[in-house]
């Protein structure tokens, strides 16, 4: 019996060691970016990502804002300061690829009249498109 309940222990935290090792932001940084970008705060959003020393790139697929990603979020608010900076901090790879409705941001962005906005242009000249 004893043995049984070293086992549990054990395994308990084994598995708590290894939900802590990787770190994980939930909906309050995923809604804190969202705000920051509706909001245009350029200066907010580069603080939390610093803080938190996450890079853009690296969570720009995994976090959308009203079910559109950074990005095309960024346009719909006229966060042209945020977007530019968003648009900076990721790679042309990720600009290139496809969304969720099979459309890069650049062919969004022509469909919805946001090709010629500042983040459109910087779209544009980051990707060589």
């Amino acid at each position: 019996m004893k043995l049984l309940s070293n086992i549990v222990v054990v395994s308990l935290l084994a598995t708590a060691a290894a939900a802590y090792s990787e770190k994980s932001y939930g909906a309050d940084f995923a809604q804190n970016l969202c705000g920051y970008v509706e909001s245009d705060n350029k200066s907010r959003l580069r603080d939390q990502l610093k803080s938190n020393k996450i890079r853009l790139k690296k969570i720009y697929t995994k976090i959308t804002c009203n079910g559109d990603s950074l990005l095309r979020f960024a346009m719909k608010q006229s966060s042209e300061k945020t977007g530019v900076f968003i648009v900076k901090r990721i790679s042309a790879k990720i600009l290139k690829a496809n969304e969720n409705d099979g459309q890069t941001i650049f062919q969004w962005a022509q469909a919805n009249a946001q090709a010629d906005s500042k983040i459109g242009q910087a779209i544009k000249s980051r990707a060589k498109l």
